[in-house]
């Protein structure tokens, strides 16, 4: 069940991202990209949110939990999961590895990203 939780959630995270990207490119025809900016934003919100509701308060199933947080916002942005792991891992008092976590991901992601590149145009 947990299985299909996430794939039908991931399903609808991904044509949310889909067509909200679109549509704020249709209204905001900036060359900013202020919906992919929306989109990770929106979703940091919401996992923060999904997650007090579902782990502390357990008003949400944990099936749908899982798949809320792991398809919808996974499908949506793995934004949102980059910030709820560094804003659990201050909770827990892990601050140097937040630290860690919350320079190194953009860094060496932007880094991974130019390298992909350059080597795609090889």
């Amino acid at each position: 069940m947990k299985l299909i939780s996430i794939g039908l959630f991931g399903l609808l995270g991904v044509f949310a991202r889909y067509y909200l990207g679109i549509l704020m490119s249709r209204y905001l025809p900036i060359a900013f990209p202020f919906g992919t900016l929306f989109i990770n934003l929106s979703g940091a919100f919401l996992i923060g949110v999904v997650w007090v509701l579902g782990m502390e308060k357990a008003a949400i199933p944990h099936n749908t939990l899982i798949g809320i947080i792991v398809g919808f916002l996974g499908g949506f942005t793995t934004f949102s999961a980059y910030c709820l792991e560094f804003v659990r891992l201050i909770e827990e008092s892990k601050f140097i590895y937040g630290i860690l976590y919350v320079s190194l991901s953009p860094a060496l992601g932007c880094l991974a990203a130019y390298f992909g590149m350059y080597l795609a145009r090889l």
